[in-house]
């Protein structure tokens, strides 16, 4: 009885083994940033590969390089939102893969169920960042939601621009949409 018991249990690992082992793995080999504002904004590859084992990670970096404060508006988590990877630099609505981040999962303005299956309020976040002040914030890129080696694009999960940004009360809020272009590459298994 042992032995079935045994051979019934390998049997099993195995199969769940077979569809992983199938799987295909990404690495992103390059990351470039083109933005306009009164920020520095970088995004660096923290974890290149998008693996069975964990996903890619990027780190999105936010410095406000003015004298003023400016005040930083957005939805779902603060400064960056949800943001997604799309495969066409217009791409507009829904669709793309969702970056991930942990920050979600506390905010009340983000019901997430899994990276497929979340929702998130419209209510209007906003705060400032100071003069010479940084953020950041890690967004994970999981290798089930890449759709093929090639060039993807960030976006603002629900709206183009990133955030939205201001000095004053008195002005108008700015859209910040940098063009962030995401290399992704087979990864070569040896």
């Amino acid at each position: 009885m042992r032995r079935r018991a045994l051979l019934t249990t390998a049997g099993a690992s195995m199969a769940s083994l077979a569809g992983c082992l199938g799987d295909t793995e990404y690495t992103i080999t390059d990351v470039a940033v083109t933005a306009t504002a009164p920020f520095e904004f970088d995004v660096t590859v923290m974890e290149p590969d998008a693996v069975i084992e964990h996903p890619a990670r990027l780190e999105f970096e936010l410095r406000n390089r003015g004298e003023r404060p400016l005040r930083v508006r957005n939805t779902g988590v603060w400064p960056f939102g949800l943001l997604k990877l799309v495969r066409s630099p217009d791409a507009e609505g829904p669709g793309g893969t969702l970056l991930y981040t942990a920050q979600y999962e506390t905010s009340q303005y983000v019901d997430i169920e899994s990276r497929s299956d979340y929702g998130v309020e419209s209510t209007p976040l906003v705060q400032a960042l100071d003069s010479g002040q940084t953020v950041s914030e890690t967004y994970e890129l999981h290798g089930d939601g890449i759709r093929g080696a090639g060039t993807a694009y960030v976006r603002g999960e629900h709206e183009s621009p990133i955030f939205e940004y201001r000095r004053d009360e008195s002005e108008e809020w700015q859209p910040f949409s940098p063009d962030i272009e995401v290399t992704i590459t087979t990864k070569q298994l040896w």
